[in-house]
């Protein structure tokens, strides 16, 4: 291995040159022609409006030890300076920190250049988003092929991108192919951080939006970033990306549930749905208020449960931690109500109920109004930060709050803690009932997932780098990396004390940075709203964790419609929801979609078919199904053909067969030596599932 040079384990080697700039790259042996130097470079934003300053590469200086490089580098005319540790295995893994010397606030976008000439590869953005790189152009590019934070005003949208200033992936890792080769640029989501990955012709960059500022205790004029570089199958691109990725962090992807099916209330009775058919409706999960009966589910919503297979485990106990109500009567302006967080929380005003519906679950209103002007967000214009103006139901304001746990005490995590998800503490006692789940309502835009919170006294206990709002250049957090930290220490108790963590996450953002978290994912939106893109994009983001979309007046109303949704979604084992008036429907449904997905989804299928979508879930004859989704509108016959070795199957001895299980029909497929391969139909909109059986 040539001097500076780190290595994985297989096929990629990376080489820096004495002052820190790439010098060389081999993928299988071969030397990758370089683009340019490539290494770590910084743009800032400067305040008051943001006008972006390039300060170029950092120089420096690179040493090997034990295996690892070390650089050490510096931007002196911009105070700057950065280190990072580069170490070998299965991937490169690259992890960094930079550092400003003035002691003021600093909007850096930190980034590195593996500069590859890659005019010419095949660009995978998502599973259904890929491009030839061209000489000129940035990928990725198109409104669609990012995520967005940083809403700014009332109201909330998930897809309202006019009104989010910040960029941000899609999914924590991308991939660049020619023929056999293949190299993935990923970002490990163990702490959150603001970042893009991108592509172009001078190479792989990956860029972290980091907030700089003087009084965060815990990491003073500093933030840290990691991100990782390894070899892919080129012919598999970004799902052979996402299979490796899973490889190296399983723990972010390991669920505590192993059911997939839909997701009902059934044990308030004024919430619980009819029981002629309620057995047909599929239902895997139950989630309820239980604060009224002191955490414990009734006798008999107990047997209920029983009676549709579901135990204590698979029944949550719901409350909404991210946010709060607060009575705000007509015309009441921000400043106002700040004024009236404030002396109520200081004991000069009485503290009041704070609005219906605030879920604090006993929590003595003096104690609950100091955790409430403790924890609340402070916006762009200094001003309270809210999510919408005179929410309708309860004529008050809904509010956001931060549960970061390391705020003065009392604060909302203490709140939610101590109040609303006290439960927790009976799970060990003899003879307690359950529920031994917790459910989070509401992990999205409702509780202000992606607002900006400038208020400083915040920034100065975070456990996660800042970032900064790039229209003014001025360091701030979102609001969903403070709930981070309480959902991480939370969930981490639930999973110690034997129990499970739902969330309803309508966000791809809250997905990728709250899903290791999470065990169930409710989906609470309209599943028909949602592109077959966006789809994957959620079943990537959550690895083989069940996700389920709401039934009720939510799902298509005729059989028709019902159906082909439904199918859809099977396509990607995904629960479509109960609805009653589809109970023969759902009959027929649930059992297949419980098989499929409760095999498992896998990235990679091994298995292509032109012009048709294809998942696999399982990896064993009798548990392995390939779900063949036309997109189109028009039927389609293609040549399908399934890589045995691929699924690790090319030296079974027994005969293996597939059977076309839904819609049944004859499917022949001829084996010729490590492939089997035939003709599938498949109607417009449709999806087949095929079995692969031994023997």
């Amino acid at each position: 291995m040539a001097r500076n040079s780190i290595r994985t384990r297989d096929r990629f080697e990376l080489r820096l040159a004495a002052d820190g700039v790439v010098a060389g790259a081999a993928l299988d042996g071969k030397r990758l022609k370089l683009a340019g130097p490539g290494g770590f470079s910084v743009v800032e934003s400067l305040a008051p409006d943001g006008e972006l300053r390039d300060h170029g590469r950092f120089s420096g200086k690179v040493a090997a030890s034990g295996g690892r490089l070390r650089f050490s580098g510096a931007i002196p005319q911009a105070a700057l300076e950065l280190s990072a540790e580069l170490r070998g295995g299965d991937f490169i893994d690259v992890r960094g920190e930079v550092r400003d010397t003035s002691g003021a606030d600093r909007a850096l976008s930190v980034s590195f250049t593996l500069p590859v000439g890659l005019s010419g590869w095949r660009w995978e953005n998502t599973a259904a988003r890929a491009e030839t790189v061209s000489p000129g152009r940035v990928y990725p590019y198109a409104p669609d092929d990012f995520l967005y934070l940083g809403k700014k005003g009332d109201g909330f949208a998930d897809e309202d991108h006019g009104n989010y200033g910040i960029r941000t992936s899609k999914l924590p890792f991308t991939a660049v192919a020619k023929g056999g080769l293949g190299l993935a640029l990923a970002y490990p989501v163990h702490e959150p951080r603001v970042f893009l990955l991108s592509a172009s012709a001078e190479g792989l960059t990956v860029t972290f939006s980091l907030g700089v500022t003087p009084i965060t205790r815990r990491f003073p004029s500093r933030a840290s970033f990691r991100f990782i570089l390894y070899p892919v199958d080129g012919a598999w691109g970004i799902r052979s990306a996402a299979e490796r990725y899973y490889a190296f962090f399983p723990e972010l992807f390991r669920g505590h549930c192993r059911r997939h099916g839909n997701i009902e209330s059934i044990s308030n009775p004024e919430k619980r749905p009819p029981p002629e058919h309620l057995e047909d409706m599929g239902i895997a999960y139950s989630e309820n208020d239980y604060q009224w009966t002191n955490g414990e589910a009734p006798e008999a919503s107990v047997r209920l449960a029983r009676s549709l297979g579901l135990g204590p485990k698979d029944m949550f106990h719901w409350r909404g931690a991210w946010y709060g109500f607060f009575e705000a009567p007509a015309g009441t302006t921000r400043d106002a109500m700040l004024s009236a967080l404030k002396a109520q929380a200081e004991g000069r005003a009485p503290a009041t109920s704070h609005g219906q519906n605030n879920q604090f679950c006993g929590c003595p209103h003096a104690l609950s109004a100091k955790a409430m002007y403790n924890s609340c967000l402070i916006d762009h214009q200094g001003k309270l930060e809210r999510v919408r103006f005179e929410y309708p139901q309860y004529n008050g304001w809904l509010l956001p709050f931060n549960l970061d746990p390391n705020l003065p005490k009392p604060n909302r995590a203490q709140l939610a803690t101590d109040w609303q998800f006290r439960y927790i503490r009976r799970w060990k006692e003899k003879g307690f009932r359950g529920p031994f789940g917790i459910a989070f309502d509401a992990f999205d835009d409702f509780s202000g997932f992606r607002r900006l919170n400038f208020r400083r006294d915040h920034l100065a206990v975070m456990d996660v780098p800042a970032t900064f709002d790039p229209a003014s250049g001025r360091v701030c957090q979102v609001k969903g990396f403070h709930d981070w930290t309480w959902l991480r220490g939370q969930s981490a108790l639930a999973h110690r004390a034997g129990g499970r963590v739902m969330s309803n996450v309508n966000l791809e953002h809250a997905m990728m940075f709250g899903g290791p978290h999470l065990d169930v994912v409710f989906r609470e939106r309209r599943a028909d709203d949602h592109t077959d893109e966006r789809l994957s994009v959620q079943r990537m983001l959550m690895g083989g964790k069940p996700i389920a979309f709401p039934g009720g007046s939510r799902a298509p109303d005729s059989a028709a419609a019902w159906v082909r949704e439904a199918r859809r979604l099977l396509a990607f084992g995904m629960a479509p929801g109960p609805k009653f008036s589809r109970w023969q429907e759902l009959r027929e449904h649930m059992p297949l979609f419980s098989r499929v997905a409760e095999a498992g989804w896998r990235p990679v299928p091994y298995a292509r078919a032109k012009g048709l979508w294809i998942e696999r879930f399982g990896d064993r004859p009798g548990r392995l199904f390939l779900a063949v989704r036309n997109c189109g509108q028009k039927p389609l016959a293609s040549r399908l053909e399934i890589d045995l070795a691929g699924l690790g199957l090319a030296k079974s001895a027994g005969r293996l067969a597939v059977r076309q299980v839904s819609p049944e029909a004859a499917v022949r497929l001829a084996r010729s030596g490590a492939k089997l391969s035939g003709t599938v139909r498949v109607p417009g909109r449709e999806t087949v599932v095929l079995e692969l059986t031994a023997g």
